[in-house]
């Protein structure tokens, strides 16, 4: 009886260990070295307050989660399949519009499975690490805060990188060309730094980009040729910088254009109006203030979706073409400060579009210098 007894025992210590060990193997746990990166990394920016353990990935596959607006935002996601689904590693951050102060922590660049950083709309300081330059990230956003100094060209090492997003800063000195090298770049927002120099020419590289913004920098020199390898371009800015016309001719390779903004261009250099009769696809055409004389293009009636056209302070002469009649989408459309000539077409005054609400509201006969 007292063999039957301590047999019993045994095998209920054992049924006991392997499930404690089945439920040990089926954890899906942080490895500690990671812990220790985000805790330090909580601990450097102020109002972060992360409390991370091994196990911070079992709910939900993340952590942090604070969801108010999509500017504010707050979510840590993790994929938990590597060692055969019991390691978890964190691969997206994103800490939108959470008052974190600080400089942003060089301990970023050691999560190496990261594939975004989202630190956009917070109070960040100092410069922008340059051992994010190890990471293999496909985002990296950190519009505004108050980041300063230039772009590490390490930034150009980031050969998966999709999307970058730097606006609204205080980043400064010259564009880095090394992120030339970025051959799946998509979107290269910079706009609303300090940026001096000029568009690098290895730019040219950039053969995915769908949208660039560099407005109100203080860059320089002509508009590159190059644009016209950007085939697939569908938004560019560059409005309020210190870049020189005229507007080169390759801008009628960018047949996926949707979104056209260029204004205050520099120097003597006039231009006729650019060819833009393949850019058919286009919503909101700005060509404000960029040296343009003589006559308005008369393809851009063609344009079926366009809602918003500014050709103001140019030196354009003639008539409005016939043709923008056939523009059912327009709601906006600034013509002020040219030399235009002629009657006011009686479409203006019929019309039916959204436009009629606003181009009178808009233009007055005497700042047109229309003849009646």
């Amino acid at each position: 009886m007292s063999t039957f007894k301590h047999l019993s025992m045994f095998f209920f210590f054992f049924l006991l260990f392997n499930s404690f060990s089945i439920f040990r193997s089926n954890a899906k746990l942080i490895p500690q070295d990671e812990v220790k990166l985000l805790q330090t990394i909580s601990d450097k920016l102020d109002n972060l307050n992360w409390k991370v353990t091994q196990s911070s990935c079992n709910e939900d596959n993340g952590f942090g989660n604070r969801n108010i607006s999509k500017d504010i935002f707050s979510s840590v996601t993790c994929v938990c399949t590597f060692n055969s689904s019991t390691v978890c590693h964190v691969t997206n951050i994103w800490l939108k519009g959470q008052n974190i102060s600080g400089v942003i922590p060089s301990e970023f660049g050691n999560l190496t499975q990261l594939k975004l950083l989202d630190l956009s709309r917070n109070n960040l300081n100092g410069s922008i690490p340059k051992s994010l330059g190890l990471l293999s990230l496909v985002t990296l956003a950190i519009l505004g805060n108050q980041l300063s100094g230039p772009i590490p060209s390490e930034i150009g090492n980031i050969a998966t990188l999709q999307k970058l997003t730097l606006e609204d800063n205080q980043l400064e000195g010259p564009l880095p060309p090394s992120l030339g090298n970025l051959k799946h770049l998509e979107d290269l927002k910079l706009s609303a730094n300090n940026f001096t120099g000029t568009i690098p020419e290895s730019y040219g590289n950039l053969k995915n980009l769908t949208d660039f913004r560099i407005d109100g920098s203080s860059l320089s020199g002509k508009i590159p040729s190059f644009i016209g390898n950007w085939t697939k371009l569908e938004r560019l800015d560059l409005q309020g910088t210190a870049m020189e016309g005229p507007i080169p001719p390759a801008i009628s390779l960018l047949k996926s254009l949707k979104e056209l903004r260029i204004s205050d261009l520099k120097g003597n250099t006039t231009m006729t109006f650019p060819d833009l009769k393949d850019l058919k696809r286009m919503m909101r055409l700005e060509l404000r203030n960029c040296l343009i004389t003589g006559p308005i293009l008369a393809s851009i009636g063609e344009m079926q979706s366009l809602k918003t056209l500014d050709l103001s302070s140019n030196r354009l002469t003639g008539p409005i073409p016939d043709s923008f009649e056939n523009l059912e989408s327009i709601n906006f459309m600034f013509l002020t400060n040219n030399s235009l000539s002629g009657t006011t077409p009686g479409w203006i005054l019929t019309s039916k579009q959204n436009l009629s609400a606003y181009f009178l509201d808009f233009f007055t006969p005497s700042c047109l210098r229309f003849t009646h």
